[in-house]
Protein backbone atom coordinates (compact mmCIF):
# COMPACT_ATOMS: atom_id res chain seq x y z
CA UNK A 1 0.00 0.00 0.00
CA UNK A 2 1.51 3.20 -0.86
CA UNK A 3 1.69 6.30 2.13
CA UNK A 4 -0.81 8.88 1.86
CA UNK A 5 1.82 11.51 1.27
CA UNK A 6 3.48 9.92 -1.54
CA UNK A 7 0.24 9.67 -3.07
CA UNK A 8 -0.47 13.28 -3.06
CA UNK A 9 2.97 13.75 -4.48
CA UNK A 10 2.52 11.21 -7.39
CA UNK A 11 -1.04 13.36 -8.08
CA UNK A 12 0.85 16.47 -7.71
CA UNK A 13 3.62 15.05 -10.06
CA UNK A 14 0.67 14.49 -12.72
CA UNK A 15 -1.40 17.16 -12.62
CA UNK A 16 2.09 19.90 -13.32
CA UNK A 17 3.12 16.98 -16.12
CA UNK A 18 -0.56 17.26 -17.46
CA UNK A 19 -0.95 21.64 -17.49
CA UNK A 20 2.72 21.49 -18.65
CA UNK A 21 1.25 18.97 -21.47
CA UNK A 22 -1.63 21.69 -22.37
CA UNK A 23 0.42 24.54 -22.10
CA UNK A 24 2.93 23.03 -24.67
CA UNK A 25 0.26 22.49 -27.28
CA UNK A 26 -1.93 25.69 -26.86
CA UNK A 27 2.28 27.53 -27.19
CA UNK A 28 3.06 24.98 -30.30
CA UNK A 29 -0.19 25.69 -31.98
CA UNK A 30 0.09 30.04 -31.05
CA UNK A 31 3.23 29.91 -32.17
CA UNK A 32 2.90 27.80 -35.14
CA UNK A 33 -0.55 30.06 -36.26
CA UNK A 34 1.76 33.02 -36.28
CA UNK A 35 4.84 31.17 -38.84
CA UNK A 36 2.96 29.62 -41.04
CA UNK A 37 1.68 32.60 -43.03
CA UNK A 38 5.27 33.61 -43.33
CA UNK A 39 6.74 30.17 -44.27
CA UNK A 40 4.19 30.44 -47.10
CA UNK A 41 4.62 34.33 -48.23
CA UNK A 42 8.73 33.05 -48.03
CA UNK A 43 7.05 30.00 -50.24
CA UNK A 44 8.88 27.37 -48.00
CA UNK A 45 6.72 24.09 -48.34
CA UNK A 46 6.57 22.88 -44.74
CA UNK A 47 3.51 25.73 -44.53
CA UNK A 48 1.41 23.66 -45.68
CA UNK A 49 2.03 20.85 -43.61
CA UNK A 50 1.67 23.67 -40.63
CA UNK A 51 -1.86 24.33 -41.60
CA UNK A 52 -2.88 20.64 -41.94
CA UNK A 53 -1.36 20.16 -38.37
CA UNK A 54 -3.33 23.50 -37.22
CA UNK A 55 -6.65 22.50 -38.62
CA UNK A 56 -6.96 19.54 -35.96
CA UNK A 57 -7.62 22.52 -33.86
CA UNK A 58 -9.69 24.90 -35.91
CA UNK A 59 -11.86 25.27 -38.41
CA UNK A 60 -9.55 27.94 -40.46
CA UNK A 61 -12.48 29.83 -41.77
CA UNK A 62 -9.99 32.47 -43.82
CA UNK A 63 -13.08 35.26 -43.22
CA UNK A 64 -12.83 34.60 -39.22
CA UNK A 65 -8.97 34.62 -39.42
CA UNK A 66 -6.17 37.31 -38.98
CA UNK A 67 -3.59 37.92 -41.96
CA UNK A 68 -0.62 38.49 -41.83
CA UNK A 69 1.75 38.93 -45.33
CA UNK A 70 -1.33 38.44 -47.34
CA UNK A 71 -2.08 34.76 -45.59
CA UNK A 72 -4.48 33.77 -43.02
CA UNK A 73 -2.91 32.76 -39.55
CA UNK A 74 -4.59 28.97 -40.02
CA UNK A 75 -6.05 30.24 -36.88
CA UNK A 76 -9.20 31.94 -36.36
CA UNK A 77 -9.23 35.04 -34.20
CA UNK A 78 -11.02 33.26 -31.04
CA UNK A 79 -8.82 29.66 -31.26
CA UNK A 80 -6.07 32.11 -31.84
CA UNK A 81 -6.73 34.04 -28.64
CA UNK A 82 -7.98 31.23 -26.76
CA UNK A 83 -4.30 29.37 -27.82
CA UNK A 84 -2.21 32.28 -27.00
CA UNK A 85 -3.95 33.79 -23.98
CA UNK A 86 -4.24 30.07 -21.84
CA UNK A 87 -0.37 30.21 -22.56
CA UNK A 88 0.23 33.86 -21.63
CA UNK A 89 -1.99 33.11 -18.31
CA UNK A 90 -0.50 30.05 -17.32
CA UNK A 91 3.43 31.63 -17.69
CA UNK A 92 2.23 34.59 -15.72
CA UNK A 93 0.73 32.89 -13.14
CA UNK A 94 2.58 29.97 -12.78
CA UNK A 95 5.89 31.75 -12.20
CA UNK A 96 4.38 34.79 -10.06
CA UNK A 97 2.96 31.84 -7.94
CA UNK A 98 -0.05 34.34 -7.78
CA UNK A 99 -2.97 32.28 -8.31
CA UNK A 100 -1.87 30.57 -4.73
CA UNK A 101 -2.85 33.55 -2.96
CA UNK A 102 -6.76 33.24 -4.55
CA UNK A 103 -9.43 31.15 -3.09
CA UNK A 104 -10.01 27.67 -5.30
CA UNK A 105 -13.39 28.52 -5.51
CA UNK A 106 -12.95 32.28 -6.76
CA UNK A 107 -10.56 31.12 -9.50
CA UNK A 108 -13.48 28.38 -10.46
CA UNK A 109 -16.32 30.82 -10.45
CA UNK A 110 -14.02 33.65 -12.57
CA UNK A 111 -12.49 31.20 -15.16
CA UNK A 112 -16.62 30.14 -15.75
CA UNK A 113 -17.95 33.88 -15.76
CA UNK A 114 -14.68 34.37 -18.52
CA UNK A 115 -15.50 31.18 -20.48
CA UNK A 116 -19.61 32.36 -20.75
CA UNK A 117 -18.79 35.11 -23.23
CA UNK A 118 -17.44 32.95 -25.63
CA UNK A 119 -20.09 30.35 -25.41
CA UNK A 120 -22.75 32.91 -25.75
CA UNK A 121 -20.62 34.87 -28.85
CA UNK A 122 -19.79 31.03 -30.66
CA UNK A 123 -23.69 29.97 -29.47
CA UNK A 124 -25.18 32.60 -31.26
CA UNK A 125 -23.07 32.75 -34.31
CA UNK A 126 -24.09 28.92 -34.90
CA UNK A 127 -27.33 29.29 -33.72
CA UNK A 128 -28.72 32.43 -35.52
CA UNK A 129 -27.74 34.79 -38.68
CA UNK A 130 -25.38 36.83 -36.54
CA UNK A 131 -21.70 37.27 -37.47
CA UNK A 132 -19.34 38.53 -35.06
CA UNK A 133 -16.43 40.27 -35.87
CA UNK A 134 -12.94 39.73 -35.45
CA UNK A 135 -12.11 41.99 -32.41
CA UNK A 136 -15.05 40.63 -30.96
CA UNK A 137 -14.07 36.66 -31.60
CA UNK A 138 -10.56 38.03 -30.30
CA UNK A 139 -11.82 39.48 -26.89
CA UNK A 140 -14.06 36.57 -26.22
CA UNK A 141 -11.48 34.39 -27.02
CA UNK A 142 -8.93 35.84 -24.82
CA UNK A 143 -11.27 36.04 -21.69
CA UNK A 144 -12.32 32.18 -22.22
CA UNK A 145 -8.28 31.42 -22.73
CA UNK A 146 -8.11 33.30 -19.46
CA UNK A 147 -10.28 31.11 -17.79
CA UNK A 148 -9.69 27.76 -18.99
CA UNK A 149 -6.28 29.10 -17.54
CA UNK A 150 -7.55 29.99 -14.24
CA UNK A 151 -9.35 26.36 -13.69
CA UNK A 152 -6.19 24.81 -14.86
CA UNK A 153 -4.63 25.61 -12.50
CA UNK A 154 -6.56 25.16 -9.23
CA UNK A 155 -4.71 22.87 -7.05
CA UNK A 156 -5.39 21.33 -3.65
CA UNK A 157 -2.59 22.78 -1.92
CA UNK A 158 -2.61 26.47 -3.34
CA UNK A 159 -6.50 26.73 -2.86
CA UNK A 160 -8.34 27.64 0.32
Amino acid sequence: MIPQHSARKVHQILKRLLLLFLWTIATSTTISAIVAPYLEYHRILCAQNIYHFLHFFCHQIPSRCFWIYDSNMGLCSRCFSIYASFSFCIIILFCLRFYRTLKKSFMLYLGIVLIIPCLADGTLSTVTNYISSSLTRSITGFLCGTGFGLISLITKKGGK
